[in-house]
This record gives C-alpha cells, structure tokens and sequence, in this order.
C-alpha cells in the first residue's frame, strides 16, 4: 500500500508535465501589493498563508465540470492556483457522509478522508501546502449544528476525545502517504458553541462544560503534537463583529488551558462588521494571549446570476449587509480581497498570518433539472442530497452551489482576474530568502532612460526587416514604460539580450511579461557557455499578458545571457516588460568531489564507501539525464521496494531538498523542476 500510494504521488505529480515548458500565461497583476512583517514559523520564507478552500472540486470534477488556464487551455485546477500565487489548500474532512444501508453520498464535496486523499495528492504535485479542516461531524458544522458522527452518537465526552485523537492521528497518516505536507491543522469548523455533539448552551456556558470542551479540542491537538509538532493547530470561530464575545472565547480558551497557536475566524464582509474591527479583534486577542490570528474564511459576489437549480446565499443587493461596500464585479472581489490581507497584515507584531478564500472553485452544474439534480444525488457536488436528511433533517432542500457567483472562476472554469490577487501577497522581504530572489538584470522594466530610446541601458536590440524594437511610455506592465515593437511587414528574429555574471552557484530563473498579437512568436533563451534552455510560445492578444520563464544551473563566476526573440506578420505588435534572472535555489549538497576512498577504522572492521563524484541533480537513476524515471526510483526506494537499488552518487543526485534522505518530496521538487514550475 505504501508503494502504491507513493507511486500514486508521482503519478498525479506527472500531470504537471502535460504544460509543457512554457510556465502558463496569466493575467496582469490585479491589485496593488500587500506585504506581511514579522510573520515567523511559516513554511513559506516570510509570506503569510494564501490559501484557499476547494474542498467541492474532486466531486464537481466527477459531475463534468472542467477547469483551464487564463488563456482557455484545459489544465489541473491545482496548478492554476499555485500559478495565480496560492500555497495552500484547506480541505474539509468529515467522518462518514454517506447514508447508512445505502451508503449513498450526502453531498456538499462528499468530503470524507479519501476525498482529502484525492486532493493532496494533486496538491502535493502543484507543490501546495494543506490546512486540514476536522469538523468531527458526518456532514455540515458550524454554530448551529455541531453533531457528532453517527458512530460516535452515544458515546460519552471522554469516548468521544478518545475517538477524536484517533481519527485524527490516522487521518494524518494517510494524508501524508500522498506525500502532501501539512501545514496546519484545524481542531473543528465554527466552534463558537461547541463541537462534536457538546453543546455549551447546554451547561449555561458553564466553565465545567466549556471544560468539557476543551477536552475534546485538547484530544485533537494531543493528536497533532504527537505526529508532527511543526504544525500548527488552529480553532476556527465566528461573527468577530460581537467583539466582547470573541474575547470571551479566548479568554475561556486560556482558562481552561486548551493547547492550540492560531485564532481563527470566519470573516463574510455582508455578516461579520468592518475591516477595522476585524483587524482590531485579532489584534486584542494575539496582543493577550500570544496567539497568531487568521482569517479561515471569506468570500465577496462578483455578479448576481444563479447557473444552476440551487439557491444562492447572495442574489440580490439588499444581502449584501451594511458594513462593507463593494462593487459586485471582478473589480471588487480583487478590492476586497487585497483589503482583507491588509486588515489581517495590520495585526501587530506578524500575528497575522493570512486569509483563505472559502470554495472559490464552486461551480453550478449545466445541463436541464433531471441531469444535474440526478449528477448532484451520485458525486454530491452539491450542497445537499436527499440522503443527507437522515443525518440533517434541515437538508430537505437538497441542491447545487450556493456560492457560484462569489467564486473566483467564471462560469465556465475559467479563473477571474480576481483569483490572482494572491499573486500580490507576501512577507515584508518579497516572501525570499534574502540571499536568493534578488533581480539580477540591471534594467529589467526598461525604466532607466527615462523616456523613448532605441538604446535601453544595460540591453542590445536587434531588428530585423520590418521589426523596430524601441522603447516607449506605454503597454506596459509595470513602472511607466516597456519595451515595444511594431512592424508594417512580416519579419523574423528580432532580438532584444542582456548578459549578467552570477556570484554565486545554484538555480537560477529568467523570465519575461509580454503581450503580443496572435500572429506574433516569441522564444525566450537562456545560454551559457554551449548549454542552453528555451521556452516559446504565440501571443494571444492586446493586454493578455504572459510570463514564459526558464530555469538553468549556474556557477558562481559564470557569464549567463537572456535573449528575447521575437517573429510576426504584417501588422504584429507587442511590447516585453518586467524581465528578470533571480536566484531560486542554492545547493542542495555539496558539488565537490570527496576522495575516492573514505576508510573508518574501529577495533577490527575497515569499510569503504563508494565514491561521490559532482553532483547531477535529481538524477537518482545516474542514467545522466534527470526525467520521471528518477522519481519513480525514488518512490520505489522510500517504499523499501527490495528491487529498487540507489547507489551512494544517486543518493546524493536525488537528495534536491537537502534533507538527506529520499522520499516524495524529492519526487515532487524534481517533477516540478521538468515542468518548469520552479
């Protein structure tokens, strides 16, 4: 099973080499940027969470329901996410939605744990960290319902914490086997009055039953700590509008010492009060009780329209609430959103560690009543089905997505400008290393001649007949200017280069943001020496933005070009701006060859080990050539697959991470590297 599931890892993983090299096109930057200080204890070099719940997409994916990039080709949901700059995916878990007898689906995503299985496994090969999100129920919890699972009914409290720290422990040990790593957990899902079947309101909310409670949080994080005590263990509450009673829940959180790091919230701008006093409620709380602070869940319209047969939450102006005033547009999800992050980034002292956007992905289904309501009752890519009523007898009005007009794909499947507001998200130093990621080209958006030239600083132009590179103050993508072309005749091979020398050895990124008309081709290359990568591709239009990019090994000393080329009909234009070559990855282990003999001498044994010659990256299988066959090998090899033999210089080939030691990670960094995803 372990073999399988690993294999199954790199399989889903190899989805990703379907892109080709040409790392997908996206729109411009949507939103300005905001920057998060302090944030610590993070997987992500200084950014905050940016993550989103698509908990619904494997069931809406069994209904039929396709997704695509911004330019319209049909592509893995969870790529064009991380795209777009999410890193993490919150998935929803609950014990057992099925019927009992018929084990028909309840809906809602049908999110048991191997749904949760399904999705990590294409998040661990989009390289997205998960948040997972117990709610210890068979179907929805939240303020007014927190049922206990049906096996779990009639158990006492202390039977129930039990059951709670073993679902919990196993579920994490499935999760990951698909080789997904787990950022976060969170202990229950709208915990504002209670959780599993305990019910504050009845004890009075008493301190005996609020201690009952925590009994049963404290069972979940016993779990977490004892499998990996790297995560975080979130609680997740609502309407922090009611201000004093939010502080009444962490004060009773403290009293009765339940073990947890991150205060989470739900925050819906047409329910839950004002951004300033959202920003001030987490700040109270993470300034009292040394807690970072999150918001779990958010979501904002961007039109009014109901596709499917399932009622909306919002459709119609008079739901929007008083507090916050938006336009209902694509425009106004990206304002809110940015202003969201803002108001979490504001939370003094970096206890604001991010924002998730709740089923951004939630499509209605097309097709007439009896085709989807039948597709809704066998995937549960619903709300609802009519099985669910056995568990919630409220579920009677059994149907489709509610949210479909809040999310951040259009109807069709397609991501909004909106989506790629994460893009724009990260720590106060650009969310890198500070001694990787720095731009290494000197010009990169043109800026410095400060006006029209045909002889940019730091850039050599070559046009060719017809193809006039100059630059000028407009179509740009960033900063006040670009580089432009526009040619009155066909031409081919116009080139615009620029040569830097690295200082240090590693991976390095070169990429470019262009538009151009259909007719236009373009090739972007990196060489060095007699080495050299390409990626290309066509334009697709005034303002549809593209972001090829390639990746190569470099020495410290070497002299490395970039040359963009480009070829076009009669009446081809485009401009190129927001060049770059950066630093993305240093050394794994080391590239220096160690003596061919290595002897260590106890009483009476001497043993040799075999010899480590330079590195060749991810190579596993030292066939010189790094491709998936190495990432099968290593999944084999961490399986303990007795046929699958590593020898010492495919170890050091196949330790990317640097961790000294073989696993799915490796696979993953490897099979995103071939993809040019990293």
């Amino acid at each position: 099973m372990k073999i399988k599931k690993l294999l199954a890892a790199v399989s889903a993983a190899a989805v990703l080499l379907s892109c080709g090299t040409l790392i997908p096109q996206m729109p411009a930057d949507a939103a300005e940027t905001v920057a998060f200080s302090g944030i610590q204890g993070l997987p992500f070099d200084g950014d905050p969470f940016k993550g989103v719940d698509v908990s619904s997409v494997t069931a809406l994916e069994d209904s039929g329901v396709r997704f695509y990039d911004a330019s319209g080709r049909e592509q893995d949901i969870f790529v064009t996410l991380a795209d777009a700059g999410v890193n993490t995916v919150r998935i929803r878990i609950w014990n057992d939605p099925t019927a009992s007898g018929s084990g028909a689906t309840y809906g809602g995503g049908a999110n048991d744990v191997q749904q949760a299985v399904r999705i990590a496994e294409r998040c661990a090969a989009a390289g997205l960290k998960l948040l997972l999100d117990f709610h210890y129920s068979d179907f929805w919890a939240d303020p007014a319902k927190q049922r206990a699972p049906k096996a779990w009914e009639h158990y006492s409290t202390a039977q129930k914490a039990d059951a709670i720290t073993k679902f919990t422990a196993d579920t994490l040990k499935t999760i990951r086997d698909t080789g997904a790593e787990i950022a976060m957990v969170q202990i229950g899902n709208e915990t504002t009055t209670g959780m599993c079947g305990v019910h504050l309101a009845d004890g009075n909310w008493s301190e005996d039953k609020w201690r009952e409670l925590a009994s049963l949080w404290n069972a979940g994080a016993k779990a977490v700590r004892g499998f990996d005590r790297n995560i975080l263990i979130a609680l997740h509450f609502t309407n922090p509008e009611k201000s004093s009673n939010m502080a009444y829940i962490a004060k009773m959180l403290a009293q009765t010492k339940v073990d947890y790091d991150v205060f989470a919230t739900s925050y819906y701008p047409y329910w839950h009060g004002t951004l300033q006093n959202l920003t001030q409620v987490l700040s109270d709380i993470a300034g009292a009780y040394h807690k970072k602070v999150l918001v779990a869940e958010t979501s904002w319209a961007y039109n009014y329209e109901n596709t499917d047969f399932g009622g909306n939450t919002i459709s119609e102006a008079s739901q929007l609430g008083d507090y916050v005033s938006y336009p209902v547009s694509t425009a106004g999800q990206t304002a809110f959103l940015t202003d969201l992050f803002r108001a979490v980034a504001a939370v003094p002292d970096g206890a604001g560690i991010g924002v998730f956007y709740w089923e951004p992905a939630w499509l209605g289904l097309s097709g007439d009543y009896q085709t989807v309501s039948g597709l809704w009752n066998k995937y549960g890519a619903g709300w609802a089905t009519d099985a669910a009523q056995e568990f919630d007898p409220d579920a009677k009005y059994a149907g489709g997505s509610s949210v479909e007009n809040q999310a951040l794909f259009d109807k069709n499947g397609r991501p909004l400008d909106s989506l790629y507001v994460f893009r724009n998200i990260r720590g106060a130093d650009g969310g890198r290393d500070p001694h990787k990621g720095k731009n290494l080209i000197g010009n990169p958006g043109f800026e410095h001649d400060g006006g029209w030239s045909a002889q940019p600083d730091g850039w050599e132009l070559h046009g060719t007949a017809g193809g006039h590179f100059d630059v000028r103050a407009e179509d740009a993508h960033g900063g006040g200017y670009a580089l432009h072309w526009y040619s009155e005749a066909p031409f081919s091979g116009s080139t615009a280069s620029t040569q830097i020398t690295v200082t240090e050895s590693g991976r390095y990124r070169a990429a470019v943001t262009l538009q151009a008309d259909e007719s236009t081709e373009y090739e972007i290359t990196l060489s060095a020496g007699s080495r050299k990568e390409t990626a290309s591709g066509r334009g697709s239009g005034w303002e549809n933005w593209q972001t090829p990019a390639v990746e190569m090994d470099l020495a410290a000393g070497e002299t490395v070009r970039m040359t963009v080329s480009v070829s076009g009909g009669a009446g081809a234009f485009g401009s190129v701006d927001d060049c770059e070559i950066i630093l993305t990855e240093t050394p794994a282990v080391t590239t220096t060859a160690v003596p061919a003999t290595t002897t260590t001498v106890t009483e009476t044994t001497t043993t040799e080990t075999e010899p480590i010659a330079t590195t060749l990256w991810g190579d596993a299988d030292c066939s010189g050539d790094t491709d998936v066959s190495d990432t099968v090998l290593i999944a084999r090899y961490a399986a303990e697959d007795g046929d699958a033999v590593i020898t010492a210089q495919g170890k050091a080939n196949g330790d990317v991470n640097g961790d000294h030691r073989l696993d799915s990670d490796d696979c993953t960094v490897i099979l995103r590297r071939i993809a040019k995803l990293i």
